[in-house]
C-alpha cells in the first residue's frame, strides 16, 4: 500500500527526471519500505512502497509487463484466488506473487473488463507506451485516493494533493463550488477538490490520456441482484459467509493485526468473529484489539468493550484520548495539503497508530461501513406498494411503529410507501438524500455567495452514475458513491499511513456492499430495530448486552472542546470563511452556543448534534486556506 504518482507530457516530448524528482520531495511522508521510480520517453511513475502483505515485501514497482505496459499499483487485492483461476496456468505460476503482479496480468489477458474481477481497495495507473496511453481507475468503493490534473501539456497523477500541487508547480486557484458544498454540509461532488486544476477520480470510475485528450466514465455500474426470494435463514448464512470471506482476506498481513473494539456492534463483531475463525484455524493469526477509554466522558464504552474481551477471551491494548492541539493541526495541514484532522478522531484512532507503530504493526481493522450498509430505511416500502405487497405492508405497520396506535401505524406507513410513488420531492431524496433543509441554502450560509457559486445547482446535478429499479436500491447506492466518503475519510488515511499504518474495512468488502444492495429492506430494520441481520448473524458470536445494544457513543466533546479553543482565538466573524463572504459568523457562534452550554454543564442531557459538523467545517477550512492555500 502507501502511495503511487506519475506524470505524462501529453503530446510526446521527453519528460524530465527533475519532475520526477519535485514530485517526490513534495510528497508528504510515506513510503517506508522506499521510493523506485520508472521514467521513459514522455511517461514516468513513482512508487512509495509501504508492505503490508507476505507478498508486498518483495514488490517491484512500477512494474513493466510482457506486452510493453508498466503499472503502478496501490492497493490490494482480496480474491487472489479467483484471479488466479482466471490466469489459467499463468495463475499458477503468479501463486505466490505480489498483487501488481497479479493484476497486470490480469490487464494484459483481459483488457479493461478486468476491472470487474478485483476486490480489494486499490488505485491503478497503467502507461502504454505503444499508444500513449495513460490509464488510471479507483476500486468502486474508494478507500485509496487518486487526485490527477491536466493543463493541455502535462497529466499528473497522485495519491496526495501535495505531490501535485507542489511537485507539478500547479497555480493555487480555489474552487468556492466545492468548498460551499464542504461548508453547507452537504459535499455531493465526487470528482472537485478545492483546488481548481485538481480533480479527484471518483469512486469506481477511471480516466484516460490518449492523443492529447482526457474522457473519464465510470466503469463500475452493477448489477445488482434482489435477493428478497431467500428465506431469512439463507440470508443470515450467506452474509456469515461474505464476512467470513472478508475478514480472512482482510487479516492476510506480514505483521500483526490489530483492531479498533469500541464496544458498538460493528466493531465487536469484526473481533469476535476474527476471534472465532483464528481458533478453528482459518485465519493464520489473532487479530490484536485495541481500544480507548474515557472515564466520566460521554463517549466512554467501557462496559460494552469489556463485555466483548470477557466473552472472546482476549485482553485489548487500552489507549485514552490525545488532546486536540490547534499548532499541530495547522502543521499537519501546512505539510501535506491535508484538512486537519477532526478532534473526535484523536479519541480513538491517533493513540492506536502510535502504538501500531511502536510495535511494528501495519494494519488495523475498523468495524466502519456497519452503519452505512446494515443500520436500514424503510426505503423498501414503496417497493412493496408498487408491487402490490399489501400483506407485507400490513405486516411493517404492526412491526416498525410499535410506539404509535394502530391507527397511525397506517397511516405513517402508507404514507412513507405513497409518498415517494406520487411526489416528485419524494422521490428526489432516494436519488439525492443530501438536500436536506428542503434543498434551501442552509442559515449559516451566506446566500449571495452561494448564488455566485451556483451551489443550489451543484447539489442537484450530480446523479448517480446507474439506473436502479427499486426504492431501496436508490438508497443503498449512494453509500457506494459516498462523495462525502474522502471529505471524512482521506485525511484519517494519510494520517495513519504518516504512522506506517494501513486501515481496512471489512465490512466494506465489495462482496458483502453487493449483497447488501440486494437484501430486502426487512432483514436491516425490522420491529424498529436496526442491523437486524447482523444481529442475527452474530447469535453467539457476540455478548447478549453487545449483541441486543440499542445506543452509540456519542465522540463530540473533543470536538466542542477544539472548536471552543479556536473561537477564543479567534471569534467565527473574524474567521477567513466569514471575512471573504462566504458563511455569516454571528450565526456560526449561535449555532455554536448551546453546544458550549450543554459542554460547560458536564455533557450531559440531550444535544442536537447536527450543527455541530458544519461549525467544525468552517474551523477546518479556516485552517487550510491560511496553512494549506496560503490565504492570510
Amino acid at each position: 500500500m502507501s502511495a503511487i504518482a506519475g506524470a505524462v507530457l501529453a503530446h510526446g516530448n521527453t519528460l524530465s527526471d527533475a519532475i520526477l524528482t519535485r514530485i517526490v520531495a513534495a510528497s508528504p511522508p510515506r513510503g517506508f519500505d522506499g521510493v523506485t521510480r520508472w521514467h521513459d520517453g514522455p511517461a514516468g511513475m513513482i512508487r512509495f512502497h509501504h508492505a503490508t502483505t507476505p507478498e508486498a515485501v518483495a514488490e517491484r514497482q512500477p512494474l513493466p509487463g510482457a506486452s510493453g505496459a508498466v503499472m503502478a499499483f496501490d492497493g490490494r487485492l482480496d480474491n487472489r484466488g479467483d484471479l488466479l483461476a482466471l490466469l489459467g496456468e499463468r495463475g499458477r505460476a503468479l501463486a505466490g506473487a505480489p498483487d501488481v503482479d497479479i493484476a497486470l496480468a490480469l490487464w494484459e489477458a483481459r483488457g479493461e473488463r478486468f476491472l470487474n474481477d478485483l476486490v480489494g481497495d486499490w488505485a491503478l495507473a497503467i502507461w502504454q507506451p505503444d499508444r500513449r496511453r495513460l490509464f488510471c481507475a479507483r476500486s468502486p468503493m474508494g478507500w485509496r485516493p487518486l487526485l490527477w490534473s491536466f493543463d493541455g501539456r502535462t497529466f499528473g497523477f497522485a495519491t496526495e494533493p501535495r505531490a501535485l500541487v507542489v511537485g507539478l508547480d500547479l497555480e493555487r486557484r480555489l474552487d468556492e463550488g466545492a468548498i460551499g458544498e464542504m461548508l453547507s454540509a452537504r459535499f455531493v461532488t465526487g470528482t472537485d477538490t478545492f483546488w481548481q486544476g485538481v480533480q479527484r477520480l471518483g469512486q469506481g470510475a477511471a480516466v484516460e490520456l490518449e492523443k492529447g485528450r482526457v474522457r473519464t466514465w465510470h466503469w463500475h455500474s452493477g448489477p445488482f441482484e434482489d435477493l428478497s426470494h431467500l428465506s431469512e435463514g439463507d440470508l443470515v448464512e450467506r452474509f456469515r459467509e461474505l464476512l467470513d470471506q472478508s475478514l480472512i482476506a482482510t487479516m492476510r498481513s506480514n505483521t500483526t493485526v490489530s483492531a479498533h473494539l469500541s464496544g458498538g456492534l460493528d466493531s465487536s463483531t469484526v473481533v469476535a468473529r476474527a476471534t472465532e475463525l483464528h481458533r478453528a484455524g482459518r485465519i493464520d493469526r489473532q487479530v490484536q484489539p485495541v481500544t480507548a477509554r474515557f472515564p466520566g466522558e460521554a463517549q466512554d464504552e467501557t462496559p460494552w468493550s469489556k463485555a466483548v474481551e470477557e466473552h472472546v477471551g482476549l485482553t485489548a491494548r487500552v489507549t485514552s484520548a490525545d488532546p486536540f492541539v490547534l499548532d499541530e493541526a495547522r502543521r499537519w495541514t501546512a505539510q501535506t495539503l491535508q484538512l486537519p484532522l477532526r478532534p473526535n478522531v484523536n479519541d480513538t484512532t491517533t493513540a492506536a497508530f502510535r502504538l501500531m507503530q511502536a510495535e511494528g504493526g501495519r494494519v488495523l481493522l475498523t468495524g466502519e461501513g456497519g452503519d452505512d450498509w446494515i443500520a436500514g430505511s424503510l426505503a423498501h416500502l414503496p417497493d412493496m406498494l408498487r408491487k402490490g405487497d399489501l400483506t407485507g405492508l400490513f405486516r411493517e405497520a404492526m412491526t416498525q411503529f410499535p410506539q404509535l396506535s394502530p391507527v397511525l401505524r397506517f397511516r405513517r406507513t402508507g404514507f412513507l410507501a405513497a409518498a415517494p410513488l406520487f411526489s416528485r420531492a419524494y422521490r428526489a431524496r432516494f436519488l439525492r438524500p443530501h438536500l436536506t433543509y428542503d434543498g434551501a441554502v442552509p442559515d449559516w450560509i451566506r446566500p449571495e455567495w452561494a448564488a455566485r457559486t451556483g451551489l443550489e445547482e451543484r447539489w442537484r446535478a450530480d446523479l448517480p452514475p446507474v439506473e436502479l429499479n427499486s426504492f431501496a436500491q436508490m438508497q443503498r447506492y449512494n453509500v457506494f458513491a459516498h462523495a462525502r466518503r474522502h471529505l471524512a475519510h482521506d485525511t484519517i488515511l494519510a494520517f495513519a499511513e504518516a504512522h506506517g499504518v494501513e486501515i481496512r474495512h471489512p465490512l466494506h468488502d465489495l462482496r458483502l456492499a453487493t449483497f447488501f444492495m440486494g437484501v430486502p429492506g426487512t432483514m436491516l430494520l425490522r420491529n424498529g430495530e436496526k442491523k437486524h441481520l447482523l444481529r442475527e448473524a452474530m447469535r453467539g458470536t457476540l455478548p447478549e448486552v453487545v449483541r441486543q445494544r440499542q445506543d452509540k457513543a456519542i465522540f463530540i466533546t473533543s470536538l466542542i472542546d477544539a472548536i471552543a479553543e479556536r473561537f477564543r482565538e479567534c471569534p467565527p466573524q473574524n474567521l477567513l470563511p466569514a471575512r471573504l463572504g462566504w458563511v455569516d459568523g454571528d450565526k456560526v457562534a449561535e449555532m455554536f452556543a448551546p453546544a458550549l452550554e450543554w459542554r460547560s454543564a458536564g455533557s450531559t442531557g440531550q444535544l442536537s448534534r447536527g450543527r455541530i459538523g458544519p461549525i467544525w467545517f468552517v474551523v477546518a477550512m479556516d485552517m487550510w486556506l491560511e496553512h494549506a492555500f496560503g490565504m492570510s
